[in-house]
């Protein structure tokens, strides 16, 4: 009803009682705006400000139209396609209309005129551009006639402050100009005048640079180019005109991407994007529901901060640090090698390098034995035996002497070499005693008595009595002899040295 009664009230008001009754609108479209009031009168709200829109002036009422487009742009969704235009249409009755013929006494060019006024029926629809290549060469070439001129009569400073354009701003200025050919002179001077004409160029280049459904659709490589370079020219104008030029066109810029967005929306089907609202919390809900102050900035390090007030036992506790058995280790392992158990073999616990490298630790300190096989059977031979059964026991426990014990061996085969060689060695000592000895007694020049030799060996050194009855020779030699068993400690005959015997260094 209330929508009901908002349409009828605007539609028996004059235009002054409109705009109240609008502000009135206004000041409720919060309330309008609720989902319980906008399912049942939105499109009763939408006729009532087309209404509106028909009966206002273009050119006078330029700021009542702007506050109806604003209310229903808050009013309405984001993707409500009732106010998108989605197929594209440009509005084809905004004619400019120009003189065809050149007055009487006209002091200015007037093909330039007709050149600079035929620009209009181009930004007017836009798609009749690209439909012919021949209109687009026409336009380009119309195009660069103007930007030429403007180069050619570059603004001063003056020019800017000439006609201040803030004050046009605020005001409600219609941007619809005249086309006389007397005023074509002022119009080229004026700074708004040119930025309006050149930034009617860049949205005309950003419509034909968009690409469009089909391939087809979009501007060729050549045609590319030359945009290009036009809205270079362009940009490079809209810079030097007075005052704030670098500002004006950044904005320019910045308007442009934003609503290349808005076109690429639209011709993705006008997707919904907007996110269902949530109810705002009250004061107390949020002093309930206020996050914990964190001592150190992150949940994590404060709960291993607070863990020893928490539990004043977990320092002194026998299992924080517990080095486990190997059987209890070993244990998963030996349950993957037992083929009865069927564990596949990419979950066996070999496959964790972190497993098998703690284990390889725990062998090394608790089962050196087991250690040592890792070297012929991988870590699957580390697992004790008894946690192994009988077929897989045999495969990783019944293996070949070791290195070790075969050193062993060797070294017990060398200790039995090295004790009968000495042996022998005795033996063949003894022998040349046996011979060697009364050889050298029977070649000696006084022969010594057979009792005073059996003294001299079994003593090992003659008495003085028994030094008398030898030669002076035989005396010295035999002394020789005793001095030689005193050092080497060794008993011999001949005063020979075994080298077999001598002690190690």
């Amino acid at each position: 009803m209330i929508f009901q009664l908002l349409e009828d009230l605007t539609e028996m008001s004059t235009m002054r009682d409109c705009k109240e009754v609008f502000g009135y609108i206004e000041s409720k479209q919060d309330i309008l705006g609720k989902q319980e009031l906008f399912g049942r009168g939105k499109l009763v709200m939408l006729r009532t400000c087309n209404q509106l829109l028909r009966r206002l002036s273009k050119a006078n009422d330029v700021v009542f139209c702007g506050r109806i487009l604003m209310f229903l742009a808050h009013f309405f969704p984001l993707s409500e396609r009732s106010a998108v235009n989605i197929k594209g249409v440009f509005n084809t009755s905004n004619e400019t209309n120009y003189e065809k013929d050149a007055p009487n006494g006209i002091s200015i060019d007037f093909n330039f005129y007709k050149t600079f006024w035929s620009l209009q029926e181009h930004f007017r629809n836009p798609a009749s551009t690209t439909v012919a290549p021949t209109k687009w060469h026409k336009f380009q070439s119309n195009l660069t006639v103007v930007l030429d001129t403007f180069e050619a009569q570059p603004l001063s400073d003056d020019d800017g402050k000439a006609n201040n354009l803030e004050e046009e701003e605020s005001a409600a200025f219609n941007i619809k100009y005249l086309t006389s050919s007397n005023l074509m002179g002022l119009e080229l001077k004026d700074p708004s005048f040119r930025r309006h004409i050149l930034v009617q160029c860049l949205i005309l280049f950003d419509y034909l640079k968009a690409p469009g459904k089909n391939e087809k659709d979009g501007p060729s490589e050549s045609m590319k180019e030359e945009i290009k370079t036009c809205e270079e020219r362009v940009k490079n104008l809209l810079e030097t005109i007075p005052p704030n030029g670098k500002e004006f066109l950044h904005s320019i810029e910045h308007i442009l991407e934003r609503e290349k967005n808005w076109v690429w929306w639209k011709r993705d089907g006008c997707p919904p994007f907007e996110k269902q609202s949530t109810e705002r919390k009250t004061s107390h809900d949020s002093v309930k529901k206020r996050r914990p102050r964190l001592r150190l900035g992150n949940r994590e390090l404060h709960q291993l901060w607070t863990w020893a007030d928490k539990n004043p036992n977990a320092l002194t506790d026998p299992q924080r640090v517990r080095t486990p058995s190997i059987t209890e280790y070993w244990k998963p392992l030996a349950d993957d090698m037992d083929v009865s158990a069927g564990i596949e073999e990419e979950y066996h616990h070999k496959n964790n390098r972190v497993y098998c490298w703690k284990g390889l630790r725990y062998s090394s300190r608790q089962d050196l034995e087991g250690f040592s096989r890792f070297t012929d059977h991988g870590i699957e031979g580390l697992v004790p035996s008894e946690l192994l059964p009988p077929e897989v026991r045999s495969k990783y426990h019944s293996k070949p002497v070791s290195e070790r014990s075969k050193r062993a061996k060797k070294e017990e085969e060398s200790k039995e070499s090295v004790s009968h060689a000495e042996d022998n060695q005795i033996t063949n000592s003894t022998t040349d005693m046996d011979t060697g000895g009364n050889t050298e007694l029977e070649d000696s020049t006084a022969p010594m008595d057979a009792e005073a030799l059996v003294s001299i060996t079994q003593s090992g050194a003659p008495t003085p009595e028994e030094n008398q009855k030898l030669s002076p020779s035989e005396a010295g030699n035999s002394e020789a002899e005793v001095e030689v068993e005193a050092d080497t400690g060794t008993k011999t005959t001949d005063g020979e040295v075994d080298a077999e015997e001598e002690p190690d260094a």
